[in-house]
C-alpha cells in the first residue's frame, strides 16, 4: 500500500488544492491531507475551520483523510509511514521553494517529494488571493469549491 501526504496551511483550501488532492487520490492507495501549523504565520481561519473545510472538500474520496500537525512535516511522515510528500507548484519560484523544503525534510527522514505542476487554468489561484477576495466580498466560485464557500459564509464572515 502506497501512502502519500499533501501538506499545507490550506487557509483556505482552494480549487488548486482540490486538483492536487484529486490527482494524488488517483495515484496512491491512501492520501493524507495534513494541515501544518506554522507558529510564525497568522491565519484567517482557525485550524478547526480549515479542517472542516478540507473534510467537506475531501468527502467524495474514499482513500483521502484529513489530519493536522504542529510538528515537523518529516516527523509526521515518519510516524505515519508516508511513502511520499506531494506538493503543487504554480511556477518556478514555487518549485524552487518546494525543492528546498524537500532537502530539509530529507535531512530529518528519507521521504521523497513529488512536485506536481499546477494545471494552467488554475495557476492564478492561491490561498492568498482567495483571502483577498473574501476580505473584499468578491465572487469566490473561481477560487473555492461550493462546500468551502458555504462553510466560510456559514458564520465565519457573514
Amino acid at each position: 500500500m502506497k501512502r502519500a501526504m499533501i501538506t499545507g496551511s490550506f487557509d483556505p483550501p482552494t480549487r488548486g488544492h482540490l486538483d492536487i488532492i484529486t490527482r494524488s487520490a488517483s495515484l496512491f492507495d491512501e492520501v493524507v491531507v495534513c494541515l501544518c501549523v506554522n507558529s510564525e504565520k497568522k491565519y484567517m481561519f482557525s485550524l478547526e475551520k480549515r479542517k472542516e473545510m478540507l473534510n467537506a472538500m475531501c468527502r467524495p474520496f474514499k482513500n483521502v483523510r484529513v489530519d493536522s500537525t504542529d510538528g515537523l512535516v518529516a516527523s509526521y511522515a515518519r510516524d505515519s509511514k508516508v511513502d511520499v510528500i506531494i506538493k503543487g507548484a504554480r511556477n518556478g519560484s514555487d518549485f524552487e521553494y518546494e525543492k528546498m523544503l524537500r532537502s530539509v525534510n530529507m535531512s530529518v527522514y528519507p521521504v521523497d517529494t513529488l512536485i506536481l505542476p499546477t494545471r494552467p487554468e488554475l495557476e492564478h489561484i492561491s490561498s492568498l488571493t482567495a483571502r483577498e477576495m473574501i476580505k473584499h466580498k468578491a465572487p469566490l466560485s473561481d477560487y473555492l469549491t461550493p462546500e468551502v464557500i458555504s462553510l466560510i459564509y456559514d458564520g465565519a464572515l457573514a
